[in-house]
């Protein structure tokens, strides 16, 4: 071969390695492969921002919504009403219902030792003595007597209801709801199964574009589902997705030498997968960088393969932080919330107790970081972005300093309030709102809805009486919704459940309102006639725009039974994900036999025009 072909093949050779180059350097920019962190690691290590949400308005902004009432009307209709206190100094609150004369019913929210509802019409008699009454309902209106029994104000006994319908704060904009849909119902379509022999769990699920959906399993197993997992592992997880129909698409398993519990994954505008959670193993390609956990983000690609794992750097000496919660973002990206117990790696600063939410872009360049800190636990919780970027975050803590010195203090140490921030897409604060009372106040869950506002959905309990923002309880422990406009106003708030204990862990947006799901262990109030097949029933609860309850249907057996997560997919319907450790009832056939199993469960509301009543 003469020289100056040698010279033509060298240069065809290194322009085509050029262009493979080139054509694979676009190919791996298109795949988002860069780790979070490793480019801007620097940046992210200086001290974070703290989110400000300390301000004197705040403070007295519990007041506009501590306006409860515990009465229904005839017709068993809620009746909402601004809470007054009464000539002796208690909060009492409108049944809406009047007597002869005219004058107002209160309730005190107490009940006499006969078990009937103490009543007052907010008068004196002549020896200057608030007069009580006991009331039944008869014929449909509230008939009172006369008592010499006063209310006990130092107990939280549960008011008896007249009616199967939740009590509620009283609105402070209102909302006229505008769908012409009306849920009457819901059916499932199936249940899914996933696991093994061991603990399995479905934390949480969230939907996809191809009308499907993915869920995170955190596992003890090492067989079924997680056949071939290494028996060295400790606690392991699993990415699913399922398609349109509940087949399951693939999965993904992660594991090591320690913990790598999982908590939630979304899917990115891309169709890339991003899961987030914690990890304590050391042997994996995101280690374990801090005394007990680091916080670990895992993006899979459209097919559930591995792009990357990345673990927050940190420090040996001290405890470390995990993650709890992410959310897609319109431009790409996502955001990312949890706790940290550190002063070390991204977490510089002299308060090592904080809550964090992080803001990453389509390609994981770290945008900002934003913290709450306080001398106690403090942890972004839930997450949601909406259609233009602002986001929503609740941050559940057990601080009453530092961030969190505006709450209710003097609280067991254990006692929890939640914090609910709102962000635009930069990470400057909006609005901020303290969702505190005297017992526990835990909000997991937050949705940004179509209007622009949210809704937040947890649990609460009671310390003593109705206080802060809550309601009388029904029972131990109660769920509760707040829907909140754009401004932060509070448009409804309401209580559900029954006279033991109830908890909601997740709620979403349908066509016609909201789908909440939980675990319940109650038979009356919401749940008259469902029925307790166990320790503890799972359960969907719809409500309609303005929050008022439509149906609940059970997800029941003899075992212990938890809804977890929801979501809503693109046909409308909703799927439930959680663990059960039942064999019969809803779960018959899923094999569970007395141990934790994850489950999903695709339900369909049925509807009919509001308008042509």
């Amino acid at each position: 071969m003469n020289k100056n072909k040698k010279q033509i093949i060298i240069i065809a050779v290194a322009a085509c390695v050029v262009i493979a180059g080139i054509i694979f350097g676009v190919i791996f920019a298109n795949r988002n492969t860069k780790v979070p962190g490793k480019k801007n690691e620097s940046d992210i290590a200086k001290s974070p921002e703290a989110i400000e949400i300390i301000d004197e308005k705040d403070k007295t902004t519990v007041a506009d919504v501590t306006a409860i009432t515990a009465g229904v009307d005839g017709k068993g209709n809620v009746v909402d009403s601004k809470g007054i206190v009464d000539v002796s100094g208690h909060k009492i609150y409108a049944t809406g219902e009047k007597n002869n004369s005219g004058e107002t019913i209160y309730t005190t929210g107490k009940k006499a030792s006969n078990g009937l509802v103490l009543y007052t019409l907010n008068k004196k008699d002549s020896l200057g003595q608030q007069i009580y009454y006991t009331g039944i309902y008869k014929d449909g209106k509230l008939q009172l007597t006369n008592t010499a029994e006063k209310p006990d104000y130092t107990t939280n006994d549960t008011p008896k209801k007249h009616n199967n319908t939740p009590a509620t704060t009283s609105t402070t904009v209102g909302y006229k709801g505008t769908s012409k849909l009306e849920i009457t119902g819901a059916k499932y379509e199936y249940f899914k199964y996933f696991g093994g022999s061991g603990v399995d769990t479905f934390r949480s699920v969230n939907e996809c574009k191809d009308g499907g959906y993915v869920a995170v399993c955190l596992s003890q197993s090492y067989n079924g589902d997680f056949d071939g997992t290494s028996k060295d592992w400790g606690v392991h997880s699993a990415v699913v997705k399922y398609d349109a129909a509940g087949k399951q698409s693939w999965k993904y398993i992660t594991g090591g030498d320690g913990m790598i519990a999982l908590e939630e994954a979304v899917e990115l505008k891309d169709g890339s997968v991003v899961a987030v959670g914690s990890t304590s193993a050391t042997d994996t390609q995101a280690p374990l960088n801090s005394k007990l956990t680091s916080s670990i983000i895992i993006r899979l690609d459209k097919n559930g393969k591995l792009i990357w794992m990345y673990s927050f750097p940190g420090d040996k000496e001290q405890e470390g932080d995990f993650a709890s919660s992410v959310a897609a973002a319109p431009d790409g990206g996502f955001v990312v919330g949890g706790k940290a117990v550190t002063t070390g790696g991204f977490f510089a600063g002299e308060n090592k107790n904080k809550a964090y939410l992080f803001k990453f872009d389509k390609n994981c360049n770290l945008k900002w970081r934003r913290t709450l800190t306080g001398s106690m636990s403090n942890t972004f919780e839930a997450v949601s972005v909406a259609d233009n970027g602002d986001i929503y975050a609740t941050c559940v803590t057990t601080s009453s300093d530092g961030d969190f010195s505006a709450l209710v203090k003097g609280k067991s140490p254990t006692s929890k309030n939640t914090v609910l921030v709102k962000l635009d897409k930069g990470g400057d604060l909006k609005w901020s709102k303290n969702l505190d009372g005297s017992g526990n106040s835990d909000f997991k869950a937050v949705c940004a809805t179509s209007d622009g506002g949210c809704v937040v959905a947890g649990s609460y309990t009671l310390a003593g009486r109705a206080d802060g923002i809550y309601n009388i309880s029904y029972g131990k422990s109660d769920g509760f919704v707040i829907r909140y406009d754009s401004k932060g106003n509070v448009c409804w708030a309401r209580n559900f459940g029954g006279s033991q204990n109830d908890y909601i862990f997740d709620i979403t947006e349908v066509n016609g309102g909201f789908a909440l799901t939980g675990n319940t262990q109650s038979v009356d109030y919401n749940f008259q006639g469902c029925g307790n097949s166990g320790e503890q029933d799972a359960f969907v609860i719809y409500i309609n725009e303005s929050g008022e309850f439509s149906c609940a249907e059970m997800l029941d057996g003899k075992g212990a039974d938890e809804g977890l997560g929801i979501c809503t997919l693109t046909d409308g319907n909703v799927v439930i994900a959680g663990t059960s450790k039942s064999a019969d009832g809803a779960f018959t056939g899923s094999g569970a036999g007395g141990q934790f199993k994850a489950f999903v469960a695709k339900y369909k509301a049925t509807t009919k025009d509001a308008s042509k009543k």
